[in-house]
């Protein structure tokens, strides 16, 4: 067994009922949230689940949620991308706003458009696909250190990414619990613990 993965276990261990369960529901909750958008306007479930995950770096999903709404009935209405304000990078909106503009609903062309490992795994995850999202804190979580989510430390290649992800599906295994699932009980407990 690997450091990463007994920090991982290390963090699971420490979560609380309520830490498991919000962590097991959490994907299905944010799924849960890209449907009324796309039920209030009429857009496909899945493009809706793209935007949320192009405008999920740095942005918390309280705010992201509320972003990928505006983002989502500004289209609608017909205003422009420059019409309204979201809390993330210009190049992230843009590539959020496109998908709403080529009218994206297949997986594939979603997870293209994406590009992103973490915003790719992001979307998977959502959607109820076998992927795990290792964003800063699931990297915090399994070098069983915090590091500021924009430091150098928390920037990860595709190898290092593959590597984290591995990390989580071994340590899943251990427990009895889907990987994302794992990810989602250790963010949940990472973040009571620390505040976040």
């Amino acid at each position: 067994m690997t450091q990463h993965v007994r920090n991982i276990l290390k963090v699971y261990r420490r979560a609380t009922p309520e830490d498991t369960q919000n962590g097991i529901e959490w994907y299905a909750r944010a799924e849960r949230e890209a449907q009324k958008i796309a039920n209030v306007t009429q857009l496909h479930l899945h493009t809706v689940i793209g935007v949320m995950a192009a405008l999920s770096p740095n942005n918390k999903w309280e705010r992201n949620v509320k972003d990928t709404d505006t983002m989502c009935r500004a289209w609608i209405r017909g205003d422009s991308m420059d019409s309204f304000k979201v809390s993330c990078y210009n190049t992230m909106k843009a590539k959020a706003w496109s998908m709403l503009s080529d009218g994206l609903i297949d997986d594939d062309d979603i997870l293209t458009r994406l590009n992103g490992q973490k915003i790719r795994s992001f979307y998977s995850n959502i959607r109820g696909l076998d992927e795990v999202t290792i964003d800063g804190h699931a990297l915090n979580i399994a070098i069983g250190k915090r590091q500021g989510l924009t430091d150098d430390a928390t920037n990860m290649g595709k190898r290092k990414y593959r590597e984290m992800q591995e990390a989580y599906v071994r340590a899943a295994k251990r427990v009895g619990v889907k990987p994302h699932e794992l990810q989602a009980i250790t963010w949940t407990t990472w973040k009571r613990e620390w505040g976040i």
